[in-house]
């Protein structure tokens, strides 16, 4: 079976395309007639999102080599200024501030293309599933009306008086398919800190809160999105 190829590549996409959900609808029909469970498909959307996110991060690392490079030479000078020749360096510590700033701000949108990724996967999952329901209830309405026919059969040539009826079927439910896809972990869910776990980096990040303020220190944080 093809491994699914809908997480979109254009990192940020908030909706489906049509075609996308289409393809979903699609797979779902296919699969709930052969009696193919969607966790199958749940697997499949996972793994690509893991792959997608992963190549997310690694591409915004790289584009971004020589700012946080940048934050970890400043945060170097930071320390030695303060803790080691006891020096005031305002304008240094201010230029860091800025950096680290900006930085938690370029992270932060890199985390909302992954939570968008995360946000379609889900959405095409939904559409995979209600797809497999409908699918899925009627091939049971389908079998189940054979069966009657061939109980009917079986009781007409033994005399037998015709069975009653079964109790219809009712439409499933498509959230209780089965499929679920595991929500980001904290590198797309928690603050913006990628890369400033450093001991420097947090020494340097401590004196700039200690000669500004925790407020000015956190800039950039802002409010983490939930998926």
């Amino acid at each position: 079976m093809s491994e699914v190829k809908s997480v979109p590549t254009d990192y940020g996409r908030s909706r489906l395309t049509a075609r996308t959900r289409w393809r979903a609808a699609r797979r779902g029909k296919r699969d709930g007639r052969a009696g193919i469970g969607p966790e199958h498909y749940a697997r499949q959307l996972e793994r690509g999102l893991r792959m997608a996110l992963e190549d997310l991060r690694s591409r915004f690392v790289t584009r971004n080599a020589t700012h946080i490079d940048r934050v970890h030479a400043e945060s170097a000078r930071i320390v030695t200024e303060y803790d080691h020749r006891r020096e005031d360096v305002p304008a240094a510590l201010a230029r860091f501030g800025g950096w680290v700033s900006q930085w938690r701000t370029e992270v932060t949108a890199c985390q909302q293309r992954g939570l968008a990724l995360a946000a379609c996967a889900d959405q095409e999952l939904a559409h995979y599933e209600a797809a497999w329901t409908r699918a899925r209830h009627r091939a049971e309405v389908r079998a189940r009306r054979r069966a009657r026919r061939e109980a009917e059969r079986r009781a007409a040539a033994r005399g037998e008086p015709r069975p009653e009826p079964p109790e219809p079927l009712e439409p499933p439910d498509p959230e209780t398919a089965g499929g679920v896809i595991p929500a980001p972990d904290g590198i797309w869910t928690g603050a913006p800190d990628w890369m400033l776990d450093e001991a420097l980096v947090r020494r340097a990040l401590h004196i700039l809160e200690q000669r500004i303020g925790p407020a000015a220190a956190a800039a950039g944080r802002g409010e983490r999105g939930t998926r």
